[in-house]
């Protein structure tokens, strides 16, 4: 009995032994976390998801899908930098290998080195920023929901060193063939600047509640207006003639208003949210069947990247819940869908 008792011991030992080897010879590369999932989008770019948070939260925060693994990151900001993002994050724009995050409730812009996501500092002064526009390599403007102004940003100093007087709510801006273009929710008018003396040169009317605006193959400028309080009054998308600066062609809306312009890399077609997304020619006269189907869905955000000409699309849910974004080929089918934070916004792709 005593010399059994020792064989099962040893044999006992030997099992353990073997479950030992075995369990270490598993691979040593990590499993990606629940929160963190792994996501296959072929030929993409690196996408950040600007995630407003709610408002007064200090919820903000920025996912970010890395291209090569496919890893998605919840919240890349927080772990990183050791606090908080702010409250609402408006918008977020690349810019000579830095992320520039507008976080308009929290009445600043945060500056990120774009290679690893450490802050490098933070510009203030804003009274409530909405969007950031480069304009040279060390200027930029800031669009502002209640300053009544344009504020020039110098990209050195980190610091606000003029305005440009610009009554009303000023919204989206591009820099087209030399000028600056600048929406203005609460005024009938795009408003052109002129970026070399930092003054408002000109002005076209459109009609009121304008939001995003983009160019396309004709150098036309395309912009989404909204109404002004009352969603059906000058609905439309209004395609201005930059030379002549007058309305070209309007497309009228019955039904909610178009948001969310954004065009492919040839500028020949553009998507936009009505309740459900809508692709366009540039020669289309009037809208026809969506290019995807809101259904349940609220969506809030709408991005293209150009790269791979996948087309992202976020879901706000609720307003509280987090947030989810959906994927879809230049053909409307779905790739794949994943979770963010709290009311996804704004993409950034590089």
């Amino acid at each position: 009995m005593i010399l059994a008792l020792k064989i099962s011991n040893k044999f006992l030992l030997l099992l353990i032994t073997c479950y030992l080897l075995l369990t270490s010879c598993k691979s040593d590369k990590p499993n990606p976390r629940p929160d963190n999932p792994i996501i296959s989008l072929p030929n993409s770019s690196n996408v950040i998801v600007v995630n407003e948070g709610g408002f007064q939260h200090d919820d903000a925060s920025l996912s970010f899908l890395e291209s090569k693994t496919g890893q998605l990151t919840q919240d890349i900001f927080k772990p990183i930098n050791g606090r908080n993002l702010g409250d609402v994050a408006q918008s977020a724009t690349i810019w000579n290998n830095r992320l520039y995050v507008v976080v308009n409730n929290s009445q600043k812009i945060e500056v990120l080195n774009l290679a690893d996501f450490h802050s490098v500092g933070t510009i203030s002064g804003f009274s409530s920023p909405r969007y950031f526009l480069p304009v040279g390599n060390s200027k930029a403007y800031v669009s502002d929901l209640y300053a009544n102004a344009i504020s020039v940003v110098d990209l050195n100093s980190l610091s606000i060193v003029k305005t440009i007087p610009c009554k009303g709510w000023t919204e989206r801006m591009i820099y087209h063939l030399g000028k600056v273009y600048v929406t203005n929710y609460w005024q009938s008018y795009l408003y052109i600047i002129d970026p070399l003396t930092d003054t408002k040169s000109d002005s076209i009317f459109i009609g009121k509640g304008a939001q995003s605006i983009v160019s396309d193959k004709k150098d036309r400028l395309v912009v989404a207006c909204g109404g002004y309080k009352t969603a059906q009054t000058d609905s439309k998308l209004v395609f201005v003639n930059s030379f002549e600066k007058k309305v070209e062609k309007t497309i009228l809306f019955v039904k909610d208003y178009p948001s969310m312009l954004t065009t492919n890399a040839m500028k020949d077609s553009f998507y936009f949210i009505n309740t459900d997304v809508f692709k366009l020619s540039v020669d289309d006269s009037q809208v026809g069947s969506p290019f995807t189907l809101a259904g349940s869905r609220k969506l809030y955000g709408l991005g293209l990247d150009i790269r791979s000409n996948q087309v992202f699309v976020s879901d706000v849910v609720d307003y509280v819940q987090i947030g989810k974004v959906y994927v879809y080929s230049s053909s409307g089918a779905e790739l794949t869908k994943f979770d963010t934070g709290i009311n996804p916004g704004n993409f950034c792709f590089y």
